[in-house]
Protein backbone atom coordinates (compact mmCIF):
# COMPACT_ATOMS: atom_id res chain seq x y z
CA UNK A 1 0.00 0.00 0.00
CA UNK A 2 2.41 2.48 0.73
CA UNK A 3 4.52 1.52 -2.49
CA UNK A 4 1.58 2.52 -4.32
CA UNK A 5 0.81 5.25 -2.74
CA UNK A 6 4.57 6.84 -3.32
CA UNK A 7 3.86 5.74 -7.29
CA UNK A 8 1.45 8.38 -6.87
CA UNK A 9 3.06 10.84 -5.30
CA UNK A 10 5.43 10.64 -8.11
CA UNK A 11 2.78 10.23 -10.84
CA UNK A 12 1.58 13.97 -9.57
CA UNK A 13 4.62 15.28 -9.02
CA UNK A 14 5.53 14.58 -12.40
CA UNK A 15 2.59 15.87 -13.93
CA UNK A 16 2.57 18.81 -11.77
CA UNK A 17 5.80 19.62 -12.63
CA UNK A 18 5.38 19.11 -16.44
CA UNK A 19 2.81 21.47 -16.32
CA UNK A 20 4.60 24.46 -14.64
CA UNK A 21 8.01 23.64 -17.27
CA UNK A 22 5.04 23.69 -20.43
CA UNK A 23 3.63 26.98 -19.20
CA UNK A 24 7.12 28.29 -18.86
CA UNK A 25 7.23 27.05 -21.83
CA UNK A 26 4.93 29.00 -23.36
CA UNK A 27 5.53 31.99 -21.72
CA UNK A 28 9.26 32.15 -22.92
CA UNK A 29 7.95 31.43 -26.23
CA UNK A 30 5.39 34.28 -25.81
CA UNK A 31 7.67 36.72 -24.85
CA UNK A 32 10.50 36.40 -27.62
CA UNK A 33 7.04 37.18 -29.73
CA UNK A 34 5.87 40.15 -28.62
CA UNK A 35 9.68 41.16 -27.86
CA UNK A 36 9.06 41.68 -32.31
CA UNK A 37 5.68 42.05 -31.65
CA UNK A 38 4.82 44.36 -28.96
CA UNK A 39 1.28 45.57 -30.21
CA UNK A 40 -0.08 42.37 -30.71
CA UNK A 41 -2.77 41.85 -27.89
CA UNK A 42 -3.90 38.36 -28.67
CA UNK A 43 -0.09 37.28 -28.09
CA UNK A 44 -0.41 39.23 -24.39
CA UNK A 45 -3.66 37.73 -23.69
CA UNK A 46 -2.04 34.23 -24.08
CA UNK A 47 1.20 35.39 -22.04
CA UNK A 48 -1.04 36.15 -19.31
CA UNK A 49 -3.03 32.87 -19.18
CA UNK A 50 0.06 30.99 -19.54
CA UNK A 51 1.48 33.51 -16.52
CA UNK A 52 -1.87 32.31 -14.23
CA UNK A 53 -1.63 28.56 -14.99
CA UNK A 54 2.12 28.67 -14.48
CA UNK A 55 1.54 30.18 -10.86
CA UNK A 56 -1.22 27.98 -10.12
CA UNK A 57 0.74 24.83 -10.81
CA UNK A 58 3.96 25.93 -9.36
CA UNK A 59 1.68 26.94 -6.23
CA UNK A 60 -0.02 23.55 -6.07
CA UNK A 61 3.21 21.78 -6.36
CA UNK A 62 4.18 23.71 -3.21
CA UNK A 63 1.85 22.94 -1.38
CA UNK A 64 2.23 19.78 -2.01
CA UNK A 65 5.93 18.63 -2.68
CA UNK A 66 7.92 21.58 -1.63
CA UNK A 67 9.11 24.95 -2.91
CA UNK A 68 9.79 25.10 -6.84
CA UNK A 69 11.48 29.01 -6.23
CA UNK A 70 12.73 30.62 -3.15
CA UNK A 71 10.19 33.03 -3.12
CA UNK A 72 7.30 30.04 -2.03
CA UNK A 73 9.22 29.30 1.35
CA UNK A 74 6.96 29.78 3.98
CA UNK A 75 7.30 31.45 7.53
CA UNK A 76 6.43 27.95 9.40
CA UNK A 77 9.83 26.20 8.72
CA UNK A 78 12.10 29.22 7.73
CA UNK A 79 14.67 28.65 5.72
CA UNK A 80 14.77 24.82 6.41
CA UNK A 81 11.60 24.37 4.09
CA UNK A 82 13.20 25.71 1.26
CA UNK A 83 17.36 23.97 1.99
CA UNK A 84 15.76 20.55 3.07
CA UNK A 85 13.12 20.15 -0.30
CA UNK A 86 14.87 17.89 -2.25
CA UNK A 87 15.79 18.60 -5.48
CA UNK A 88 13.49 17.04 -8.56
CA UNK A 89 16.45 15.19 -9.76
CA UNK A 90 17.07 13.69 -5.96
CA UNK A 91 13.51 12.85 -5.87
CA UNK A 92 13.01 10.82 -9.49
CA UNK A 93 16.00 8.41 -7.90
CA UNK A 94 14.18 7.56 -5.39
Amino acid sequence: MAMQSRSLDRMERAELLRQVQMHQFAMHDLALYLDTHPTDETALEHFMQHKALCEQASEVYAARFGALKMEQTGTENGWAAWSNTPWPWDMEAN
